[in-house]
């Protein structure tokens, strides 16, 4: 029996050929949505970002926040406000100690300690 003989291997093959196909069309939606970046305006931003609109243009007054301002407008990119979110997470006590922890033993080797 020859490979072409076997129905089963290729109805195989054509699967995981629709599979592939699948995956390389599943990665170059990822890609392009991952390289637009969307402009949003103070109500969505307010939504994505789940706060009022007034304390978005509290935020804005304080420049606490990232934002473009055109023609008395004010946008707000969907990635530096989600990178905004991102670098003000609070690290929890066991995080901290680690983190301490880890540089103190890559700076303690050279130092030799003061005797009092």
């Amino acid at each position: 029996m020859e490979y072409s003989d076997s129905p089963q291997l290729v109805s195989d093959d054509k699967m995981i050929f629709a599979m592939r196909m699948i995956i390389r069309q599943e990665i170059a939606r990822a890609l392009l949505s991952e390289e637009k970046d969307q402009l949003l305006t103070v109500s969505e931003a307010a939504d994505l970002l789940r706060l009022s609109v007034h304390t978005i243009y509290s935020l804005v007054q304080k420049n606490q926040i990232p934002y473009m301002k055109k023609t008395k407008r004010l946008y707000f990119s969907e990635k530096e406000l989600t990178e905004w979110l991102e670098n003000g997470r609070v690290y929890s006590q066991s995080e901290r100690e680690k983190a301490v922890d880890s540089y103190l033993v890559k700076h303690r080797s050279g130092r030799t300690k003061i005797k009092h």
